[in-house]
């Protein structure tokens, strides 16, 4: 056992040549790495014992190991042809018209015609909208129009696509679109005009039609009003720019407008708005206005015969 004078004498000799007494068991095993490679003589035998039991020997950068020993040039892939890139872009465009043509085979069933004689309301509440909107002046106006065509066009789907369709599923029926729209078009695709009664289920804020709702009816009334003057009848919206000029009270009996005011090839700019259907002497007033850009789908020959004749 040391005495206390010479431990103190071992610990004032370190401190004074500034070498702490460390065990090389707590030396990183990087800083023996780092000595060993820097001095080049290292032994096989300290060597060894830095070199885990487990490790495989680590080859040179430039080994072949690093990359294929194959040198032999691959061949030219089939997915790497232009040639075989066109003729599946073709095939997938065939198949995918014919899915969509067997999909919605049927999706139009009655003419404009038979689309009158279909809905019956099965509400007071429907009854009062059907007669109020049958006998205003503004219809009864519209019908004597020989220019103009009426129709209901939600209900010339086919039943069993109604419930998937927006504006003739979801947002249809009581409280909401509470009757079918009455629709009055001429055959050229210049004029357009729609009445229907919105509910109080369709609000964004309490008592107020969402203004999104208004977006909805005005791009589908827009492309409706195109589509005579497309040369196969059908519109898919390019762009749609609306303009909310005064809210749009819930429980509200409206009149939807447009007309295409130009037409090149497969394209048609469409302006329109909503405004309020009061009684006769009143003036209405512009709640939403919109203008669009519609263009028939290159496609479209391929669903032409799925609209019947009026």
């Amino acid at each position: 056992m040391y005495s206390f004078g010479r431990l103190r004498g071992r610990v004032a000799g370190a401190i004074s040549g500034c070498r702490p007494v460390v065990s090389s068991a707590t030396i990183p095993s990087v800083h023996i790495s780092n000595r060993l490679l820097s001095s080049g003589t290292a032994s096989t035998s300290r060597a060894s014992l830095l070199k885990p039991a487990h490790a495989s020997p680590v080859p040179k950068l430039n080994s072949p190991r690093f990359y294929s020993s194959n040198t032999t040039k691959p061949q030219r892939a089939l997915y790497f042809s232009p040639a075989a890139w066109i003729l599946i872009a073709l095939a997938s465009g065939v198949a995918g018209a014919s899915a969509v043509l067997m999909s919605t085979k049927g999706f139009i069933t009655y003419s404009d015609k038979e689309s009158l004689k279909i809905f019956l309301p099965m509400s007071e509440k429907q009854v009062e909208v059907e007669e109020y909107i049958t006998n205003h002046p503004l219809t009864k106006s519209l019908r004597l129009r020989p220019d103009l065509t009426e129709s209901r066009p939600t209900l010339k789907i086919h039943e069993s696509y109604r419930p998937s369709s927006l504006t003739s599923g979801a947002l249809a029926g009581s409280g909401k679109i509470e009757v079918p729209p009455f629709v009055f078009a001429d055959d050229e695709g210049k004029e357009f005009i729609s009445i229907l009664y919105l509910g109080d289920e369709l609000c964004g804020y309490p008592g107020m039609i969402h203004g999104g709702l208004l977006a909805t009816l005005l791009d589908e009334g827009l492309a409706r009003c195109s589509f005579p003057a497309l040369p196969n009848k059908i519109a898919m919206t390019a762009s749609l720019t609306i303009n909310y000029r005064k809210p749009c009270p819930a429980g509200s009996f409206i009149v939807l407008k447009a007309k295409t005011v130009k037409v090149e090839g497969r394209k048609a700019w469409v302006e329109g708005h909503i405004e309020t259907l009061v009684p006769e002497g009143q003036k209405p007033e512009v709640l939403v206005e919109a203008s669009s850009l519609m263009v028939e789908p290159r496609q479209a020959k391929m669903f032409a015969s799925l609209v019947p004749a009026k």
